[in-house]
């Protein structure tokens, strides 16, 4: 007697579950699928040898992806970007109003105004002193937040942003020269060009 044995790729579902599938953009099932090499006898097979590979595949448009697709959270992701705008936009604003070394209860008020219509959410008088600690102690923290979301902004989030910084430079009345540069620098990190700016 004698025997036929090999070995040959076989594909698993190893699980399932839901993912946000980059093809579909939304949430769908999927499989986790693995490639293992398997010993077989006679060409049937009888035990998995070693993992050659796995992968994602979409139950919905049989789309495949790495591993590290599981990873990906668009909701997570524009929470974050939306608490960075947040903080660019009040940070931004406060700035703005110590740009020409004085407080200005108008300018304060704005800020107020202008961060409720934008955000949806209310900015009390002890977060905007924090603020301002916060700005004379780091004036290199709005910059900081400009260039880690200048890449998320499309151009309606740009001119939001510089139109209420904008705003808050006029809050008491004059544009000021000190104001005016802030503006100019705020605009090149958001490669907004100065005729757009004008």
């Amino acid at each position: 007697m004698f025997f036929i044995a090999g070995t040959k790729g076989t594909t698993s579902i190893a699980e399932s579950g839901t993912f946000y599938c980059p093809q579909c953009a939304e949430k769908t099932q999927y499989y986790h699928k693995q490639v293992h090499r398997t010993a077989t006898v006679f060409f049937v097979p009888v035990a998995n040898l070693d993992l050659l590979g796995e992968y994602i595949e979409c139950h919905q448009c049989r789309s495949t992806f790495e591993m590290q697709v599981l990873d990906h959270d668009p909701e997570g992701e524009e929470r974050k970007i939306t608490a960075f705008y947040h903080c660019a936009l009040k940070k931004g604003m406060v700035m703005m109003m110590l740009a020409d070394g004085k407080i200005d209860t108008n300018e304060i008020e704005m800020i107020k105004d202008i961060y409720s219509k934008v955000t949806n959410q209310s900015l009390s008088q002890d977060e905007i002193s924090e603020e301002i600690r916060e700005c004379n102690n780091n004036p290199e923290t709005m910059k900081k937040y400009l260039r880690e979301i200048f890449p998320y902004l499309n151009q309606d989030g740009k001119e939001m942003l510089i139109r209420a910084v904008y705003y808050i430079s006029i809050a008491d009345g004059e544009l000021d020269k000190s104001e005016m540069n802030l503006l100019k620098q705020i605009s090149r990190i958001l490669e907004v060009s100065p005729a757009h700016l004008n």
